[in-house]
């Protein structure tokens, strides 16, 4: 079978897709038809066109256009602001992207592969897009339009940006991920006096890297005085998650939360204020920030301390069932500050709320 025709006949499996299931979202849809979103994109005729590979340049030139909504998400976790895109600055070699402000992202290009400009129509209109994939064909981070952007603006870097005579797409296989180690193969003691030497939380990673640990395995080890397991008391709650966020809600906290894959990490920065639970998913519905969570795919929350020339640094972290990392929320904080008063007064509460 040609390649046409299998993108033919792909387009034709969604089709009766979306017949059978009016509203289902592409993500889904593509789970269940065992390919990439990206693939099921490119069998659409129109309304889809491929940008060229200087994704670093266009998150730049994105500053142009105004206001935008910016999505990135995981298979657990969606987190979408809406605001302008100020200030990316791409590094030296080129392979990290970085923007602090309303829209505040950490962008790991060198797993950017594919993007395209996509048209599609909605019950509320025609909505526009930008969005970026991996060597996978997974849906990194998506750029779209809003009723504030400036259209004509928009139209001009869209056009700057296509690629008219792209590379064929090649869907590469998912990289394997690193099996879990155990506490047999670490010197744990090593690993304690690190952790608890640590002067900044950026260095993190990096101690991990040198210990050759997951981050969930090293929780485990390090001890009540760092690290705690949070779990429910009270059954009629549906996760740990409610609990946090209906805490610092209540203390109006501001709280930065942190949600990535492996293209992009995305913050946003601020009080929380309409949370609603529907069925799996617990939602925030705020004017600059949607936050959508299924929690029953978070299977472990921890509350991480790391110390630093700031004074201990607090965290809630969500994992999910392979042990990766999906969210996660601190105080907000600026570097060369202490944690808030507030975060940490509802920390104590949490601990002992939802700590043995």
């Amino acid at each position: 079978m040609g390649a046409q025709q299998q993108i033919e006949q792909l387009g034709q499996r969604w089709a009766q897709l979306q017949a059978a299931e009016p509203g289902i979202r592409i993500r889904n849809a593509a789970q269940l038809l065992g390919v990439s979103e990206l693939e099921l994109l490119l069998t659409r005729s129109e309304g889809v066109q491929r940008l060229q590979p200087r994704f670093g340049e266009l998150m730049t030139a994105l500053e142009s256009v105004g206001d935008v909504m910016v999505l990135t998400r995981n298979e657990e976790v969606v987190h979408e602001v809406t605001g302008p895109v100020k200030g990316f600055k791409v590094s030296g070699s080129g392979a990290m992207g970085l923007c602090v402000g309303q829209i505040d992202l950490r962008v790991f290009l060198r797993h950017w592969r594919y993007g395209l400009a996509v048209k599609e129509q909605t019950r509320s209109g025609e909505r526009q897009s930008m969005q970026f994939f991996s060597a996978s064909g997974q849906a990194l981070h998506k750029v779209y339009r809003t009723d504030a952007t400036d259209q004509q603006a928009w139209q001009a870097l869209e056009a700057e940006y296509l690629d008219l005579t792209p590379e064929p797409v090649v869907i590469e296989a998912e990289p394997v991920k690193p099996a879990r180690v155990t506490d047999l193969q670490l010197d744990v003691e090593a690993l304690r006096q690190d952790w608890a030497s640590l002067k900044d939380v950026h260095h993190f990673d990096a101690m991990l890297r040198k210990h050759q640990v997951d981050r969930l395995t090293a929780l485990a080890l390090m001890g009540p005085a760092w690290c705690r397991p949070l779990y429910l008391s009270e059954p009629q709650v549906q996760s740990v998650l409610d609990v946090v966020l209906a805490d610092v809600q209540a203390a109006a906290c501001p709280v930065m939360v942190f949600v990535g894959n492996r293209g992009v990490v995305q913050i946003y920065t601020g009080v929380l204020e309409r949370i609603r639970r529907t069925g799996e998913w617990l939602n925030v519905l705020d004017a600059e920030f949607n936050l959508h969570v299924r929690t029953p795919l978070i299977t472990d929350w921890w509350l991480v301390r790391r110390p630093s020339t700031d004074g201990h640094i607090t965290s809630i972290e969500g994992y999910n069932t392979a042990g990766e990392l999906v969210l996660t929320l601190f105080g907000k904080r600026k570097p060369g500050e202490p944690e808030l008063v507030s975060w940490r007064e509802s920390v104590r509460r949490l601990e002992s709320a939802l700590c043995d």
